[in-house]
């Protein structure tokens, strides 16, 4: 999706809004080592048990501003994301907000929760002053579903009806809070020209069947719902199913790693092109048609290890799609390296990144296809005495494509620079 603009002025002021909220909430906490990430944009830290809590109002670092009463539970977080490009006014990527209702438990091993996130950006909210042209609607929502779940952990088990991100992708789970560029891997990115992927409605499961095996399964629609011009609601029109394996999470030793595998079906796609589009400002270069039923394979791969003893995490994902219709078909991936400078509370902490995307895409009626490679590269940087809460982000992408002038229209290498700042109630952590 295009960022929408806005006058620097406002969004400073919004971002000096944020800043201070979040400034307050870090000046009341001490520093504390970071959890480890959630897997998903709408999942939250591990919850203590209702016994344990501490009742009424308080701040958890990582997971937002949480109100206990007895066993009702409200956990509600927040971040925005501005960008800075050279020579435009600076725009916002993301403005969110959320919540999760944990509702007091049914039985021991049961709870009903409520989930919903919204961001801003999506309806041009900034644009043309606050309020934008298109107002508040359902295509603010990223989120929105109801669930139940285990009462303290929902990795372990989890049912749910509404829009949630879909299940193929690894990097597609990886909170936005969190992710060490602004925009996911481009095979991923580019998938949303089909309107799959990404939050859809549905209805998903998962089930841990042991401390180190993951399945989940879904039956959604998976062209695009609440958030997308043409919303569509079809449960089962897409059915999917995850398996992720956890060999290795010695927290003790900063060492984890995991693995994963998905499949998806996705019927009736009609009207469609698959657009290749740069890794920063999206800016479409060319696509072919994509149409009929899809079949799609993932698999990924993330290890986290010290190195010189700071963490760092090697990932890879790839994903390979199949239009039946059209006939045409396109595979791509990422691989990526993060490793931390330094972190100390006094000097804040710097993580630096490098990461190389790769897409293949091709169609039946031209005999030649078109690849698209990026590298991108650059630093994620939590501010001194911050507690994580706000951070300094600068990144560079090299675009290049080739192939035949039927596929890439508007072929050109291109250099990307933005620098970005964030601001959130939960924790920024890399690794």
């Amino acid at each position: 999706m295009t960022p929408r603009r806005l006058t620097a002025r406002t969004a400073w002021r919004y971002l000096g809004l944020l800043v201070g909220v979040a400034g307050s909430a870090a000046a009341a906490q001490t520093p504390q080592a970071p959890p480890a990430p959630t897997s998903s944009t709408a999942q939250l830290a591990q919850p203590e048990p209702a016994a344990a809590a501490k009742q009424g109002w308080s701040f958890k670092p990582d997971a937002g501003f949480v109100y206990q009463s007895d066993d009702f539970r409200l956990t509600t977080w927040g971040f925005a994301e501005l960008l800075i490009d050279p020579g435009s006014p600076a725009h916002f990527r993301r403005f969110r907000q959320g919540a999760e209702f944990d509702l007091p438990r049914l039985s021991n091993g049961l709870r009903p929760a409520v989930v919903y996130e919204v961001d801003l950006t999506d309806t041009n909210f900034f644009a043309n002053g606050v309020g934008g042209r298109d107002g508040v609607g359902r295509r603010n929502f990223e989120n929105l579903f109801v669930a139940l779940q285990d009462p303290d952990d929902p990795g372990k088990f989890r049912v749910l009806v509404g829009q949630n991100t879909h299940i193929l992708s690894r990097d597609d789970n990886l909170s936005s809070g969190n992710l060490p560029t602004i925009n996911r891997s481009l095979i991923l990115e580019e998938h949303g020209s089909v309107n799959s992927f990404g939050t859809q409605f549905g209805i998903q499961a998962q089930k841990a069947l042991s401390d180190k095996l993951l399945l989940q399964l879904a039956a959604m629609d998976n062209r695009g719902s609440f958030n997308a011009p043409d919303p569509r609601y079809s449960v089962g029109n897409s059915l999917a199913a995850k398996l992720s394996f956890t060999p290795i999470n010695d927290a003790s030793g900063g060492r984890k790693l995991s693995l994963g595998v998905a499949v998806d079906n996705t019927r009736h796609i009609s009207n469609r092109v698959f657009t290749l589009a740069t890794a920063i400002a999206q800016v479409p270069v060319g696509g072919v048609a994509a149409t009929g039923d899809k079949l799609t394979g993932e698999a990924d791969v993330a290890y986290t290890f010290p190195v010189l003893g700071h963490a760092a995490t090697v990932e890879a994902e790839a994903i390979y799609s199949r239009f039946s219709e059209s006939r045409s078909d396109v595979g791509g991936g990422y691989v990526q390296v993060q490793w931390s400078l330094f972190d100390t509370p006094a000097a804040g902490d710097l993580d630096a990144f490098v990461r190389y995307d790769l897409v293949s895409l091709g169609i039946i009626t031209i005999d030649r296809r078109a690849t698209q490679r990026a590298l991108r590269t650059g630093f994620n940087y939590n501010l001194p005495r911050a507690n994580k809460l706000a951070s300094l982000h600068l990144e560079y992408a090299r675009n290049t494509f080739a192939g035949p002038q039927a596929i890439v229209t508007n072929a050109r290498s291109s250099d990307e620079f933005r620098l970005g700042l964030r601001v959130s109630l939960q924790q920024y952590v890399r690794h």
